[in-house]
């Protein structure tokens, strides 16, 4: 098993813990395919199920004439497909590479009104996937930088996560920082759970807070879930970046500490920085935001795990805590 920034949990454990939130998800594919047909006129040939990530029932169909595509269901709303249908439509604009959606719909299976998701599937492999040489990694992390520079460029207002229209849930810093205390008991339970004395965590998010209302961050669309299992490589080159349900207006160096806790070590996150070509996100004086960032981000990793009921989540959260930022 390759390195990870973040200790993974072993393939078995995180398999298991995939499948376990999976089966709880079976649309007909009947259904599927019904919207599927119309975006495209030719029959469905493959509707292969893709049991990856938290939050989408995910189907990649092959149709006998015409590109792949990428069906996503959500079981939770219609929240999260709506900011991403949003964003994705701004990236097209822009000519940023992302998926285009075709479709998003609202179904109901039985007693249950689901959102599905009819998108592009662009070409490549995860980069997670993927054995590169340094040389090549590299000069992919670079196109990544260059991408986020263009993704920060996507106008968004108030402050958190976005909904349908780039309006984030909060107006005030003053609000997004309200939230973030709001959650310090959970985080105490979920640090308890990990083996840190609450005394431990109620500091790092009172420097947290501390930090950003020391230097109010400036605030840009931020992708939120950069992540390794997001970035498409094709022919060696970034393809593009894909799962943006979770877009928000965070400080302008989010994506970046997010990329430094959960892959910094295999993916350097000086390279994507290089890409960026504005370093002064991560220098004196803004330092101090990157680590409440990374902080904030450590906090939020431990607490989903302890939350979902996933003990070796917690643990790989606990271990990067403990090992403090690469970069």
């Amino acid at each position: 098993m390759s390195e990870r920034e973040v200790r993974s949990p072993s393939d078995v454990d995180r398999s298991q813990h995939l499948a376990a939130l999976h089966r709880a998800w079976a649309t007909p594919l009947d259904v599927v395919t019904a919207v599927v047909g119309e975006v495209s006129t030719s029959p469905v040939v493959e509707c292969r199920r893709i049991v990856d990530g938290e939050v989408n029932e995910v189907y990649d169909v092959t149709v006998e004439q015409g590109p792949s595509m990428i069906v996503r269901i959500s079981h939770r709303g219609s929240e999260a497909h709506d900011r991403e249908a949003w964003v994705l439509g701004e990236c097209a604009a822009r000519g940023i590479r992302a998926p285009r959606v075709h479709a998003l719909r609202r179904v109901e299976v039985g007693n249950e009104l689901r959102s599905v998701m009819v998108m592009e599937k662009l070409p490549g492999e995860r980069l997670a996937d993927l054995d590169l040489g340094e040389g090549d990694v590299r000069r992919v992390l670079e196109e990544v930088g260059a991408w986020l520079k263009q993704l920060h460029t996507i106008p968004v207002q108030g402050l958190g996560s976005l909904d349908g229209s780039g309006v984030g849930r909060f107006e005030t810093v003053e609000e997004w920082l309200a939230n973030i205390t709001a959650e310090a008991k959970v985080f105490e339970d979920a640090g308890r759970a990990a083996g840190f004395e609450p005394a431990t965590v109620r500091g790092w998010v009172r420097e947290i807070v501390d930090a950003f209302r020391a230097a109010p961050p400036r605030m840009t669309m931020s992708h939120n879930d950069l992540l390794a299992v997001h970035v498409l490589v094709h022919e060696g080159r970034l393809s593009g970046v894909i799962d943006f349900g979770v877009v928000a207006a965070e400080p302008a160096a989010n994506d970046f500490a997010l990329w430094d806790f959960r892959e910094g070590r295999r993916f350097p996150v000086e390279w994507i920085q290089a890409g960026y070509g504005d370093r002064s996100w991560f220098e004196p004086p803004n330092d101090r935001t990157y680590r409440a960032l990374w902080l904030l981000h450590g906090l939020w990793y431990v607490r989903h795990y302890h939350v979902t009921g996933f003990p070796p989540g917690v643990e790989a959260g606990r271990d990067r805590l403990l090992r403090g930022p690469e970069r």
